[in-house]
């Protein structure tokens, strides 16, 4: 039997949580989930239930999915072993295929599903929906090189009015990262990146990248260690000297460029830790990497 004073203890942490709570209302927090999250039913689940949760206090979620260990999984069973150049997928045309039935046809379906069993929650689309998110064929220099990275695309504009709409319909848009161009062709976009531009174009307060590792990890002599915060210009200098590379390019990058255009803060989470999420926005102990324009004192 609980006691008065395990209420008491709730009572504490929602009067805790209060400002925090009356910072973010009625603001946008666009949220990215990693693919590889995906394969536990129960990790999921309970990131979803922190973004219910934010939604009825008020909060302006957007959800934006991606999907890359399910698509290299379906891509070897068809026969296509997966490629990749600084984190970024070589699509071809076989492979923006299996993309589409990844990412509009598996996982999509299975997030919105998940939220709409609170009631009718959420709204699944992707950037093709509407044509919401244009983009033209990405352009990739490397050592000097244009590599042909197939149907990758890079966003042009994104119709925000579309996605206001749905966040006004007091719905969670679930937004599956696909472009599409002026000739109708639809092209795979990178998941940070692509949360990084709708940030923007809502004016997001704040952007939170979950992956599967703790944030941004450097190296030490007594062992890995986690950086907990970082400014744009360290992010740039630790890209440049090679100590953040490969997939965590595009996560740090896509940090960088919705700071420089007027979020508050951006961060990397580990969404495999329960409500990681709600650690970090309604209180005061930061958890993963926080990464700022300008350093906070």
């Amino acid at each position: 039997m609980k006691t008065v004073e395990s209420y008491m203890n709730k009572v504490e942490v929602l009067l805790e949580s209060l400002p925090y709570i009356k910072e973010y209302f009625n603001q946008v927090v666009v949220v990215k989930i990693g693919g590889s999250m995906m394969e536990n039913d129960s990790i999921i689940q309970n990131v979803l239930d922190d973004l219910i949760l934010m939604k009825y206090v008020g909060i302006k979620v957007v959800l934006i999915h991606g999907g890359g260990k399910q698509i290299s999984e379906l891509s070897r069973k068809k026969g296509i072993e997966p490629e990749f150049i600084d984190g970024l997928r070589i699509t071809d045309k076989d492979s923006i295929e299996i993309v589409k039935t990844v990412l509009i046809g598996s996982i999509n379906t299975k997030i919105v599903s998940f939220l709409n069993k609170h009631g009718n929650m959420a709204i699944g689309i992707s950037g093709n929906d509407s044509s919401f998110i244009k983009c033209h064929k990405k352009e990739y220099k490397k050592d000097g090189k244009i590599i042909d990275l197939g149907f990758v695309g890079e966003i042009e504009s994104i119709n925000s009015e579309f996605l206001n709409n749905i966040l006004d319909g007091n719905h969670i848009p679930v937004i599956a990262t696909l472009g599409v161009d002026s000739p109708g062709n639809i092209y795979n976009i990178n998941a940070d990146t692509c949360a990084a531009e709708i940030a923007i174009s809502l004016n997001a307060k704040k952007m939170i990248l979950l992956t599967d590792v703790d944030g941004i990890i450097e190296s030490a002599k007594d062992g890995n260690k986690l950086i907990s915060k970082l400014t744009v210009s360290q992010c740039q200098k630790m890209i440049g000297s090679g100590k953040i590379n490969s997939g965590m390019i595009p996560k740090v990058m896509a940090c960088v460029d919705t700071l420089k255009s007027g979020s508050e803060r951006a961060h990397i989470l580990n969404g495999t830790k329960k409500h990681s999420i709600l650690v970090e926005i309604f209180t005061d102990r930061g958890i993963g990497t926080m990464i700022t324009e300008e350093e906070i004192k």
